[in-house]
């Protein structure tokens, strides 16, 4: 399997390369990614899902650890989706399908109702983290295949530094990663700027999310 190769598409492109701008090239935590996405894609099976958004997840889902703040690190990933993603014109609701699959992929829980993909990276991580012992039911001579096909070396030595670099410097977010995980919602994108001749205010469409727009003194 090839990253590059995989990545056909702009949104793609950019994903892979924001994975590589916080995590590197070529390292444990791509063929992380790489291998995530090979377990998504088989565990589909024959059911119909949005190939470029399993992709541009399997690369974004854990580029939040290496985001400096103190939200759950798949907060700042779906945060980072958006960022990434907002310049290819995705509808609304596909973007956030794609921000919930990076936020939800440690729920305790199935995530089926937010999306078919959703649930699929939630469990595709599984596998991978775990090496094939939570498996879904894969055949394991596949995992063994994808295993010596994308090496896993690095892997556990990546996963030991990520969890007590988490304990360290923000040890409240793992609530927010493991337990409940919260729910970002797409941007909204501010609304049109009115002038009110004589008045001297501009009226905005909206200043944040689920509040209206308000006069600004000029």
């Amino acid at each position: 399997m090839d990253a590059d190769a995989l990545s056909a598409t702009p949104a793609a492109r950019a994903a892979l390369e924001a994975l590589r701008a916080a995590a590197g090239a070529n390292g444990p935590m791509e063929r992380h990614c790489l291998r995530h996405f090979a377990i998504a894609e088989r565990l589909a099976g024959d059911r119909a899902f949005d190939r470029e958004l399993l992709l541009c997840t399997s690369w974004l889902h854990d580029a939040g650890l290496h985001t400096p703040s103190r939200d759950p690190y798949v907060t700042e990933g779906a945060r980072l989706a958006a960022r990434v993603l907002a310049p290819f014109g995705w509808p609304p609701e596909r973007l956030q399908r794609c921000m919930d699959a990076c936020e939800q992929h440690h729920a305790p829980r199935s995530r089926m109702a937010m999306g078919l993909e959703v649930e699929l990276v939630r469990q595709a991580d599984l596998v991978d983290v775990t090496r094939g012992i939570v498996n879904f039911g894969l055949d394991r001579r596949w995992l063994g295949a994808l295993f010596r096909d994308v090496p896993r070396d690095g892997f556990w030595r990546l996963v030991g530094k990520s969890f007590r670099s988490e304990l360290s410097h923000r040890p409240a977010s793992l609530m927010g990663v493991f337990v409940s995980p919260r729910r970002t919602h797409v941007p909204t994108p501010p609304g049109p700027e009115i002038f009110l001749g004589g008045r001297g205010f501009l009226l905005t469409g909206r200043d944040s999310p689920g509040k209206p727009g308000r006069e600004h003194a000029l």
